[in-house]
């Protein structure tokens, strides 16, 4: 990961004033009226072209819509954003594009999670909050913790499972853009917002973690626990994880939602 930071440096990039350009649509998962839409925040690592939130999107559907943005740069286009602000406000833009005045919920899990804080930040700061903040076992990457190894190499996890193949599935900007969105937040803070927030946390440890594993966020939000690791909320765990996220909302605003 250091490495990849440091080499994210020679990245192509683009700046704000041409996010117009470099935007690549979202990706529709589940479609339905009912309910505030959904949209998914992934992380920077590759998934190898499989969307991040299938596995999650898969009991919305019927229900309501959800959508998937893409980091530009992670397994397709040809450049990265150049700074933070740059990706927040190419994906804050690409929100108000496609759903309007609708009501939404902004999901995000591991890193993507950060990703999708500062993006409700920048949706705020525009006057187009979502109704909702959806952590799922996400960490807020302090500099005292960056070089801690285990959570260096949770983005290593997919390319160890999947082995040779991952050599032949992925190209360089696809491990520069890892560096590069991880390298934007280095240093970084959340910051308050009125948006109620739901932190998901994994109950199951991955091999090799530490004794205080459990994910946490320093800002006020709801907590609650979900069946599965780290990736097994989205992936075998997906529909209780789906429930847990239904529930928090329906009771944070009754009659909006639907309860399973």
């Amino acid at each position: 990961m250091h490495l990849l930071v440091s080499a994210s440096l020679a990245a192509p990039t683009f700046g704000h004033d041409e996010g117009a350009r470099y935007a690549i649509p979202p990706l529709r998962l589940a479609s339905g009226a009912d309910g505030p839409a959904l949209v998914c925040v992934p992380g920077f690592a590759t998934n190898l072209g499989r969307p991040w939130y299938a596995g999650l999107a898969g009991p919305f559907d019927g229900e309501r819509d959800a959508f998937e943005l893409r980091h530009p740069g992670v397994d397709t286009g040809v450049a990265v954003a150049r700074d933070l602000e740059t990706l927040a406000q190419l994906h804050a833009a690409s929100v108000r594009r496609h759903l309007g005045d609708r009501p939404y919920i902004v999901v995000g899990h591991s890193m993507g999670g950060s990703a999708a804080d500062a993006v409700t930040a920048r949706l705020a700061a525009d006057g187009a909050p979502p109704a909702g903040l959806v952590l799922e076992d996400s960490y807020h990457v302090t500099p005292d913790r960056e070089a801690e190894p285990w959570l260096l190499a949770m983005p290593a996890r997919i390319p160890a499972a999947v082995g040779e193949r991952f050599d032949s599935a992925v190209d360089d900007l696809t491990l520069l853009a890892l560096g590069a969105y991880t390298r934007m937040f280095r240093g970084w803070d959340p910051q308050p917002t009125r948006v109620p927030t739901l932190l998901v946390r994994a109950c199951e440890p991955l091999p090799d973690m530490p004794a205080r594993w459990r994910s946490s966020w320093p800002l006020p939000h709801d907590t609650v626990d979900a069946p599965g690791s780290h990736l097994g909320v989205l992936e075998e765990n997906a529909p209780t994880t789906a429930r847990a996220v239904r529930e928090w909302f329906d009771a944070l605003a009754p009659g909006r939602g639907r309860t399973a």
